[in-house]
């Protein structure tokens, strides 16, 4: 019995034993298998690549003349000048063309000048008030003259008026009464010589009466009428003083009208010399041109590069002829995002096309790119995005200008507490954190567990990065994994 029961044990344990080995085999296989490695100091390189090309260390640009035809151009690019040397030929019959065209227009405004400059004399006219003074003076003549008359009529009237005849009509009318109270109708019808004596006296008195009386009455109606005539001449006056006071304002105005006319008419004349000054001088360009039969000259020594210009083409005037300095230069160019990496006085690995051997530069300067300096659509591309571009010098060694390279640099960015391996990072939902495999107590043990530790990227460069974060000297960071791992599974070190 006991040995039946001992068996049992035996047999139990041994079941016991192979179901551990299963589940522990099953769990290997289903179990991700991972890499680690620990956080620890370090220096982050930052490593920016790049294309550039070679260029001439300086350029020089000069104008083409404007308007003219170019005939000829008598150099090659890429083609080594010296100062004066010809460079184009324009076309001197089209010059001749222009030269004679110029004379005619200098022509036409010396024609216009003089126009204008008589246009601008005064007219001869007679002044406004010209007409109202001779109408004024008339009045004022005639009006002197009706109130001389006036004034003479006045005092013959007062005259009269106050010398009336010496007549004895007193006499006359006591006779009278004597006669109708002393005498009968038959003594006044018998007595006719005695009547006529005093009658004749009284007839003699009245008449002279009445005539003083009607000389008055004419010497009045003779006052009356040159009162009037006073009165009609005054009003006369009046109005020719308004006639002259109208023709005044009219001739004050005109005269202004006469400034103004002036004055436009002396800007105009001023513009139109300085039309001709312009003129003349693009005159004398022309003929300095042909003088110099046609020739542009190179202002500088150096690599002819391009006169801007093809065969035939008539200049804008904004064309340039660039003449490049035989000394060359690389120049880089830097995408946007790496923009700050490489800094002055940094060496850079320069790669030739056509060359495996790398020159050694150190980067002198930096601007800001132009889509009119990208060699290579690589270069656009990187213009596009608003990159810059370094310069630097290659030592005695000669380079052609136009040959394109690659380029390599790194540069140090500094000295971390804690870097990391660049692919053990996540992120989910704009949070960044790690893996790391902790021993955690299990079915069968012991065993190891993803867990997450959040972490703050400082820096990185293309392998690591630095953070700062809760992680331990011991944290066992998760690198790599056979398959998908998060949070919570289970996980074993290869």
């Amino acid at each position: 019995m006991r040995k039946k029961a001992g068996k049992a044990v035996i047999y139990f344990l041994v079941l016991m034993l192979c179901c551990t080995v299963a589940a522990r085999t099953a769990s290997s296989i289903t179990v991700a298998k991972v890499k680690t490695t620990k956080v620890g100091k370090g220096v982050l390189t930052q490593l920016v690549t790049g294309s550039g090309t070679v260029t001439p260390k300086e350029q020089y640009s000069q104008s083409l003349p404007e308007g003219q035809k170019v005939k000829k151009i008598l150099v090659k690019p890429q083609t080594a000048v010296e100062a004066g040397q010809a460079l184009v030929q324009l076309d001197m019959d089209y010059l001749a063309e222009k030269i004679e065209e110029k004379n005619r227009e200098i022509e036409k405004l010396k024609l216009q000048l003089e126009q204008q400059k008589l246009a601008g004399q005064e007219d001869a006219r007679t002044p406004e008030t010209a007409q109202a003074q001779i109408a004024l003076n008339n009045a004022e003549i005639l009006l002197q003259q009706a109130q001389a008359d006036y004034d003479q009529a006045a005092a013959e009237y007062e005259s009269l008026a106050n010398d009336p005849p010496a007549a004895d009509s007193g006499q006359a009318q006591d006779s009278g009464q004597a006669q109708d109270s002393g005498l009968s109708d038959d003594q006044g019808e018998g007595s006719d010589t005695a009547g006529e004596t005093p009658q004749s006296g009284n007839a003699s008195g009245a008449g002279e009466y009445e005539q003083w009386e009607q000389e008055v009455q004419a010497a009045k109606d003779k006052m009356q009428s040159a009162a009037d005539t006073l009165n009609s001449q005054a009003i006369s006056y009046n109005q020719a003083v308004e006639q002259y006071n109208l023709a005044s304002q009219n001739e004050a105005n005109a005269q202004q009208n006469e400034e103004k006319k002036k004055r436009s008419n002396s800007l105009t004349v001023e513009g139109i010399q300085v039309d001709m000054e312009g003129a003349e001088a693009a005159l004398k360009k022309l003929t300095d041109i042909q003088n110099a039969e046609g020739i542009v000259s190179a202002a500088a020594a150096g690599i002819f590069q391009s006169a801007g210009v093809t065969e035939g083409a008539v200049t804008a005037g904004t064309e340039q002829i660039v003449i490049a300095s035989q000394a060359a230069e690389v120049k880089g160019f830097i995408d946007q995002a790496d923009v700050g990496k490489i800094q002055e006085g940094d060496k850079i690995n320069v790669k030739l096309s056509g060359n495996t051997e790398a020159l050694e530069v150190k980067a002198e300067r930096f601007e800001q790119v132009s889509g009119q300096e990208t060699p290579s659509q690589e270069g656009a591309d990187q213009a596009d995005t608003g990159g810059m571009v370094w310069y630097g010098q290659v030592g005695e060694k000669q380079l052609k200008t136009g040959t394109s390279f690659t380029y390599e640099a790194s540069r140090e960015s500094g000295s971390y507490e804690q870097v990391i391996p660049l692919g053990s990072l996540h992120q989910v939902q704009g949070q960044t954190y790690v893996l790391t495999a902790e021993v955690r107590d299990g079915i069968l043990g012991q065993v190891y567990t993803a867990v997450s530790v959040p972490v703050t990227v400082l820096d990185k460069d293309d392998k690591y990065a630095a953070v700062k974060s809760a992680l331990s000297g011991k944290s066992l960071i998760i690198t790599e994994s056979s398959k998908y791992v998060e949070e919570g599974n289970q996980v074993r070190l290869e």
